[in-house]
């Protein structure tokens, strides 16, 4: 009777890096702060957000809606949103990925609020791409792009067009609703 041949061992690929015990960190990577921007590339709207080591953060939110005027605002509309936060509970998942838990957002104006000024209407809102979602990954540029959330992809900047298998640029996904902030 012949002896069934062993499966022929898969050479392992970045994609399938072991997954190390998630590690308690104080702090971010030392490469931070960094400035990271959700937005689609088309449009002219933007999440910007500047991270810091401590898991603080900063932001605005900003959409410029040129084509919704009227007689006193000429100059088109634009929602906006100043904010600052912080994340907790940070650990280091891997060698590229760090998870941690949004524990606080603050809003600086009330949103829905309206005013006029220079023939722009100005509507306070929510900041986008924050507003929904509490667990968030932090990904270096050096995260393999094999096995990300497809969702978050889609929200990579397409500048980053050299096709290196990695990302090439820092990350931040929000994991609930697949957002993607980048840096530029």
């Amino acid at each position: 009777m012949e002896q069934p041949e062993a499966p022929a061992e898969k050479p392992e690929t970045p994609a399938e890096e072991p997954e190390a015990p998630e590690q308690k960190a104080d702090a971010l990577p030392d490469a931070l702060p960094l400035d990271l921007m959700f937005a689609s590339g088309a449009g002219g709207w933007s999440t910007d957000l500047t991270l810091e080591r401590d898991g603080s953060f900063t932001g605005v939110y900003h959409d410029s809606e040129m084509g919704s005027t009227g007689p006193e605002y000429p100059n088109g509309s634009c929602y906006i949103c100043t904010f600052s936060g912080r994340f907790g509970d940070i650990r280091q998942v891997n060698g590229h990925t760090w998870a941690m838990s949004l524990e606080a957002l603050t809003i600086q104006e009330t949103p829905a609020e309206e005013w006029i000024e220079d023939g722009i209407r100005y509507i306070t809102s929510e900041p986008y791409g924050l507003e929904e979602g509490t667990e968030f990954l932090l990904y270096s540029p050096e995260t393999p792009t094999e096995g990300l959330n497809e969702d978050f992809l889609i929200w990579w900047p397409s500048w980053n067009v050299e096709d290196t298998g990695t990302l090439n640029c820092w990350g931040l996904l929000n994991q609930e609703m697949g957002y993607g902030f980048f840096t530029y």
